[in-house]
Formats: structure tokens, C-alpha cells, sequence
């Protein structure tokens, strides 16, 4: 039995005793209510949350590594005599120390089998060579200094376009000794025929653009905790991923049970992907578990803020686009190319959106990763160029080309999968979904909060009375809902109180996604929101889907749902049979003669459907004389419901995408999901022509998440996320050195991140359609925001001025430079 049978056969049984439960309209309560007590909320408002980089512990020492000076560079020695003879120095690791396993090598690369000693650095700044431990972080950087190193410094490169000509240094010779390209990560979309799209084309434009790199850092720098208990490990983790990071820990050490290692996930100071996705990212629980052996005491192991930013968005490259369209707006063809950086992790084409919400029917692209001596580029915040970037890019240059409004070459082109809206409404009436038009609805609401219609003009034409240009813009594409996942959650009756308590450990990232499944599984359960609690930061052997997609309201709904569901029926068993018996009390049914059907719960009070008067609260239920009984099944033993997957029957392939990876896997066909849920996003700035400043002055954002379980992080994650890609796609850029290699700007001063005084009035639009394929239609909308709108900033500035941007981010001196034009 294969494991796609496997899900569908454990969705069955979940529905099976799902569906004696259905969630009816009148019993939703909480679901979709506004002003929703936070279950975060009053520790992070007053400051008593503890981040993994807060955990300090009884004996605590604290490591930082060895870096690099140079972009490329072999140790040829090292000495570590002054260090280890440092005031407050405990210990300090080598790169050549026997106990070290192959994936903590130390030498300055991606874990590998067999390391190269001595080792190298493909990067400047690359933990390299040491790790020092010491009473606290500052004796252990000061002892840094003391280490002597011998380099072998060695040619480099930094751009893709040059890494990718013959004769190019090579940035890594170890991995790549025949050219910087990497075969292995090159990939090619395809979809309909080419040649044909082109062909059939009434016009063909051509466009170019390049995207600088952003980094991942967030808040709180990449740290960690490890601690041994006799043989058991301990760790608390700055990560998405707490089972993962579980199981690298007992393959570490020759397999350990996993029952024997303890995962802390304290609140995470932001999480958008980038460190959790890398393979380096639990060396320092390699290094720390060593030493913390050797000296009987936790190890916590630091990055500085700079060695936070040597790593970032898997985005930075050459893009190269041509477009074939009707006179009328109907696009035929999307022909597209890119060579990009260091992608770690290449799991995002630069066409999929086209593919995935268009009626376009024919596609191709292809996609080379090239080699740099930079740190490792991975998701993080979700695709921003492959595929958004692109999408808007490709959009607003077709309707500049026809002079026609953006939002109606968007409406013409909306679709999926080659195919126009007709064909996505016969699907949508198949699977059971309302036919409403999501795009529709949502640039509706857009239009209307900006004032598009009286605002829309010819680019360039628009000068406002303090001398700015005035500029619109507008892209969309459809919500985030990625097709598949894990989730595990337990849910038990607490003794004596009767209230529930959730347990499945993950990753706080900010999103309030806690107090969201809290509100599901009231609902479900009947009870009031405040006898319900997310024990998320425990680690009880259940694990949620990662919040390292935006998949995780989807899945994590349907596991809290149908737990909900199984935790329900097996109380009301309970309330109507047997409640056993002590030496000196024999305890009948609480309802007798009746049988679970026959009874409901309402504001965590069991009563009899026909007769609501015949009632008990949970409390009495479980109480101190009910817990005598057969009752400990309820209020001692978890109830799971895990998910493999969700959906499978709603699941939609398509025939004819291919997504063939130049890997050993060879070709193969992505199942997709029809996506019919869209967001809409639009742009307000003003332009200075003398300085080149772009002022952000209004910002629409709408999305259309299904059904909205928590207005407060559905709402946080579109303010936050319209930051982050103003951010990305204005000021942020991490600039190297092109002589020495060397990062220019690896703090928070001259890496400007926007605040909320850079930046004008943001509105929050939430359509719901009840297309989502969520619990109650819901659906994603992690990650739609902040990946979207970087893009945004070039149609509204090419409005304002009549010049297409081709480098991104479209800072001052860039926008002087097409003024220039």
C-alpha cells in the first residue's frame, strides 16, 4: 500500500467519526469573531515572553565560531593555544578534533561525508575552522582574536552572470570543479508549445531585470541550547522545525530513541524559512552536544547580528522574459530564463503562477543556479521573484504595451492551468464550491478603498502640487494553498476542571495561529474559548505542520477539526455509560438510558438534545468523584487525530505540467491543486524626481482567505507582510565588495528594514468565499503579503514616471538612474 492509499484510507476513518460531529452554522461561536483574546498576548505586550535567545540555564556557557575573512579561503594552520589559555575560555573545538561527526565538520561547506581538511571557506564570514566556549559571549569573542590562522586566500566571484561564463573562478571547486553552473539544480518548466504561443502572438515584448539579495534575519539572531541528562539530550531550539531537529539528534549519536531526546520550541524572534531550511542550521547543536558532554554543562551557542545576515532569499539573479499577446489582452505565450544564486534549495520555478491562475496555454522556462562566493540563498518568506515578481512583472508590461488598464488584463487572463474561467467554474461546482469570482471580488473592494478609477492615469503624466509624480499600481495572483503536509494534534480533558488542553509542538512565529486552532476546537467541542489551551512549546511526541509554508491553518485546521471531533464523541461514550465504581461508591451513568447521539455540548455543558434542562458541566463530569472511574480515558489519555495529507479526494493533476529536475529522479509531473482563491494588491506612491525617494502613501492589500478564523493574525499577517515587501522591494539589498569580497552592510543600520514611519496608511481587505480547502472553506494566507508585494513598487513607480525598473530593490540612486533615461 503505497502512501497516497494510506491517506485517503486514514481521511476516511477521520471522517468517518468526523462527520457524527458536523459544524454547523449556529454552533460557530468563535470562528471568525473579532477581538479574540491573544493566547500570547499579554506575555509579549508585557515583555514576559521568553525567545530561545532569553533561556539561560543553571552552568550556562556560551560558543561562538571561528569566521572567515576572505570570500574563498583554505586554513592552511591554526593556532588555538592563546585562546584556549584565555581567562574564562572552557573549551575551544577543532575542526580536526576525532569526536567530531562528518555534519559538524567545521570546515566551512555544506555538511558532507567526507569533509576536506584542512578546511575552506566558500563565503566571507563562514563559521570556519573553531568554536570557542566560554563563561559568556564576550570572553568567548575576545578569545576569537587570539586564534592564529594561516590562510590560503583563493580567487572568488560574486556575480551570476560572470560565474556563469567559461573561465569564471570557480567559487567552489570541491562541489563543482567543471564550471560554476550546477547541473544538478537546473530545472525546466514546460507547459503547451512554445513555439506555437509565440507564434500566434499579435506583439511580443521582451523585458530583463535583475534582483539584488535580501537577507533572512530577523529579530532575534540564530542560537540554540544543548544540554545532556546522563544520556538524554536536551535542546531548545530558534526553529521551525522541532521534529527535525528531533530526529538529527538521535542519528547524530547512533539512534538515540527518539522518547529519550526533550525539543523546547520557545516563541521565535520571526521565522520566514531561511536558517531552519539550511543543513548547517543545527551546527551549533553539534558543536554544543561535544563539548557540553565533555564539560558536564549546557552549551549555548550564538550568532553575532553581522553572521545573521550571510545567508538569504533564494531570489538574487538575471531574469529574462518574453511575452507574446493579443491586441486584445489575451496573453499566448510566457518564455522565461533565469540564472540565479546559491539556491540551497531549489524548490520554486520562475513560471508556476502563470501556470497555476491563468488561462495562458503555453509556457516554458528555464532556471540554472550558478555558484557565488556568497552565503546560501534558500525560501524564505516564500518565492518572491520566481513566480511573483515575474507574475507582476509580465502583467503591467503587457498592458503598458496596449495601453490598457493593468486590472483588465488580469480579469481577461484570469484561469488556471491553460484553461479560462468557464472550465475553472465547471471544476469548482464539481468539488462542491460556490461559483463566485474570487479576482473579481477582491480588485472590487481594492479599486474602491484606493480610488483607482479617479486616480488611474497615463504613465508620467501626473505631476502633484509639491512637485512629486504621482504613480498607481496593482498585481494579484491566487492565495497561497500548497497541496500537501503533516500535522499531528492531542487534545485531553483535564481532571477536576473539565477544560482541554492541545498539545502539539511547533513554532510560534508571531502569526497567532494558537489562540486560531483554540477557536476551531471550542467551536467543535462545544465549550467556551477559555476552557480550551494550546500547549504549543511542549514536546508530548506530537509535532504540527511546520510554519515553514503557508499550508499550516489548512492542515494544523483539519488535525485540531477532527481531534476536536474524536475528543467529543469519546466524552459523550462517557456521559452515557458506565462510570464504574470505588470500594465504597458505585457510580451510575451521568445520563442514563441515553446514548451520545441523543446528546450535545454547548458552553462546556452536556445536555440532552430533546430535553437541554437534563445537563452537566464538564467539571462535575470529571470531577474529583467522576475521575474514579472509567473517566481517566478521557481525562488522562490524549485523543490524536494525525493527517498524511489533506484533501486527496479534492486533489487535482494536471496531465501536461512538467516540472523535469536535471536530477536522479529525472522527470516527473507535480500534482497540483486548482487554486480559486485570489488576492489583489494595490499602490499609492509619490515620486522625487530631484532625490530619486519613493514615498509609499497609501497601501490596499485584499485577500480572500476562505473563511477567516482569527481577524487578528489573518489581518497581522497582511500589515506585516505589506512591511516586509515594501522593505524588499525599496531598501533592502546586502552589498558586497567586489574587490575584497567582503559584506558591506551586515547590521541593521545601513541594511534598512522600513518602519511604520517610512511608510503610509496600510488597509487590511479580507474577502471570504468559502473556496479555501480548509475546514469551512478556509485557506492560507501566510507568507501572500510579503512575497507579493515587493513587486508592487515597479508598475506604481513606472505610472509616476513613465521608466520600467530593471534592478531591484528600486532604491534612490536606481530611480535617479532611470530618471536619467
Amino acid at each position: 500500500m503505497d502512501n497516497l492509499e494510506k491517506a485517503r484510507m486514514q481521511e476516511q476513518f477521520d471522517n468517518s467519526r468526523a462527520d457524527k460531529y458536523p459544524l454547523t452554522e449556529d454552533k460557530i461561536n468563535y470562528i471568525g469573531k473579532r477581538e479574540v483574546r491573544r493566547i500570547d498576548g499579554y506575555d509579549k505586550a508585557s515583555g514576559a515572553a521568553k525567545y530561545t535567545l532569553d533561556i539561560s540555564l543553571p552552568g550556562m556557557l556560551y560558543g561562538r565560531f571561528l569566521t572567515s575573512p576572505y570570500p574563498h579561503a583554505k586554513i592552511l594552520s591554526m593556532d588555538t593555544s592563546q585562546a584556549e589559555s584565555y581567562p574564562g575560555v572552557r573549551a575551544v573545538l577543532r575542526y580536526d578534533d576525532p569526536e567530531l561527526p562528518a555534519e559538524a565538520d567545521l570546515g566551512g561547506h555544506e555538511p558532507s561525508s567526507v569533509p576536506p581538511l584542512p578546511p575552506i571557506a566558500y563565503f566571507q564570514g563562514q563559521e570556519t575552522g573553531a568554536f570557542v566556549v566560554a563563561d559568556t559571549e564576550e570572553i568567548a569573542e575576545n578569545a576569537l582574536k587570539l586564534i592564529q590562522v594561516q590562510w590560503e586566500v583563493r580567487p572568488f566571484v560574486l556575480d551570476p552572470e560572470e560565474a556563469a561564463q567559461p573561465g569564471a573562478p570557480l567559487a567552489n571547486p570541491e562541489a563543482s570543479p567543471d564550471g560554476n553552473i550546477e547541473q544538478q539544480s537546473t530545472y525546466y518548466e514546460k507547459f503547451g508549445d512554445i513555439e506555437k504561443g509565440l507564434a500566434e502572438a499579435d506583439r511580443i515584448i521582451d523585458f530583463r531585470f535583475s534582483q539584488g539579495l535580501n537577507t533572512w534575519i530577523g529579530p532575534e539572531r540564530p542560537c540554540g541550547i544543548f544540554r545532556w541528562n546522563g544520556e538524554s539530550p536536551e535542546l531548545w531550539v530558534k526553529q521551525q522545525r522541532p521534529h527535525i531537529c528531533k530526529r538529527s539528534v538521535s542519528t547524530w549519536f547512533g539512534g538515540i530513541p527518539m522518547n529519550k531526546i526533550e525539543i523546547h520550541c520557545p516563541y521565535q524572534g520571526a521565522s520566514f524559512g531561511g536558517w531552519s531550511q539550511m543543513p548547517w542550521n543545527m551546527g551549533g547543536h553539534f558543536c554544543s552536544a561535544i563539548v557540553s558532554r565533555r564539560l558536564g554543562r549546557p552549551i549555548k551557542w550564538i550568532f553575532s547580528r553581522r553572521e545573521d545576515f550571510y545567508g538569504g532569499q533564494m531570489d538574487e539573479g538575471v531574469y529574462y522574459f518574453k511575452v507574446g499577446f493579443k491586441n486584445n489582452g489575451l496573453i499566448t505565450a510566457i518564455q522565461a530564463r533565469a540564472i540565479v544564486t546559491n539556491q540551497n534549495l531549489p524548490v520554486f520555478g520562475i513560471v508556476t503562477h502563470f501556470f497555476e491562475n491563468t488561462r495562458i496555454p503555453h509556457i516554458y522556462a528555464k532556471t540554472e543556479t550558478a555558484k557565488v562566493n556568497k552565503g546560501p540563498n534558500v525560501p524564505v518568506r516564500c518565492e518572491q521573484v520566481p513566480n511573483a515578481t515575474c507574475f507582476t512583472l509580465a502583467f503591467n508590461h503587457v498592458a503598458e504595451a496596449l495601453g490598457m488598464d493593468p486590472v483588465r488584463i488580469a480579469l481577461l487572463n484570469d484561469g488556471a492551468e491553460g484553461y479560462d474561467m468557464q472550465w475553472l467554474n465547471e471544476h469548482k461546482q464539481k468539488m462542491g464550491f460556490p461559483l463566485r469570482d474570487s479576482l473579481q471580488e477582491c480588485i472590487t473592494r481594492g479599486k474602491q478603498a484606493i480610488g483607482w478609477d479617479a486616480k488611474w492615469h497615463a504613465p508620467g503624466t501626473r505631476r502633484l502640487p509639491n512637485g512629486k509624480m504621482h504613480g498607481l499600481g496593482f498585481t494579484w495572483t491566487h492565495e497561497w494553498d500548497d497541496s500537501g503536509g503533516t500535522g499531528e494534534i492531542a487534545m485531553y480533558v483535564e481532571r477536576n476542571d473539565g477544560t482541554v488542553t492541545i498539545l502539539g509542538c511547533r513554532a510560534d512565529c508571531g502569526q497567532n495561529g494558537e489562540t486560531a486552532y483554540c477557536q476551531i476546537a471550542a467551536d467543535e467541542l462545544g465549550f467556551r474559548l477559555e476552557d480550551v489551551h494550546f500547549r504549543n512549546q511542549i514536546d508530548a511526541g506530537f509535532f504540527t505542520m511546520t510554519p515553514d509554508t503557508s499550508t499550516n491553518l489548512v492542515i494544523n485546521g483539519f488535525t485540531t477539526r477532527n481531534a476536536a471531533r474524536a475528543l467529543k464523541h469519546r466524552i459523550l461514550e462517557v456521559a452515557t455509560g458506565p462510570r464504574g465504581k470505588t470500594q465504597l461508591t458505585e457510580f451510575p451513568p451521568a445520563f442514563p438510558g441515553k446514548t451520545p447521539e441523543e446528546l450535545d455540548i454547548k458552553d462546556s455543558v452536556i445536555f440532552e438534545k430533546a430535553n437541554p434542562a437534563n445537563r452537566l458541566t464538564m467539571a462535575d463530569l470529571v470531577g474529583p468523584s467522576g475521575a474514579q472511574g472509567p473517566l481517566n480515558s478521557v481525562a488522562g489519555e490524549p485523543v490524536l487525530s494525525g493527517k498524511w495529507g489533506i484533501n486527496y479526494p479534492l486533489r487535482h493533476t494536471p496531465p501536461i505540467f512538467e516540472y523535469a529536475w536535471q536530477v536522479q529522479r529525472g522527470t516527473f509531473v507535480v500534482g497540483t491543486r486548482l487554486r480559486l482563491c485570489r488576492q489583489a494588491h494595490f499602490m499609492e506612491v509619490e515620486v522625487d524626481t530631484e532625490t530619486g525617494e519613493v514615498d509609499i502613501i497609501h497601501m490596499i492589500t485584499v485577500n480572500d482567505v476562505g473563511k477567516v478564523v482569527n481577524w487578528d493574525g489573518a489581518e497581522g499577517q497582511q500589515y506585516g507582510g505589506a512591511y516586509m515587501g515594501i522593505g524588499r522591494g525599496r531598501t533592502e539589498e546586502v552589498i558586497y565588495d567586489k574587490k575584497s569580497g567582503v559584506m558591506l552592510n551586515g547590521n541593521l543600520l545601513n541594511y534598512k528594514i522600513p518602519t511604520v514611519l517610512d511608510v503610509g496608511p496600510i488597509d487590511t481587505i479580507l474577502v471570504e468565499t468559502g473556496m479555501g480547502y480548509g475546514p469551512n472553506g478556509m485557506i492560507g494566507i501566510g507568507e501572500d503579503v510579503a512575497t507579493v508585494v515587493p513587486a508592487l513598487i515597479a508598475p506604481a513607480v513606472f505610472n509616476a514616471i513613465g521608466q520600467w525598473a530593471d534592478e531591484f530593490p528600486l532604491t534612490p540612486a536606481r530611480v535617479l538612474k532611470l530618471l536619467e533615461k
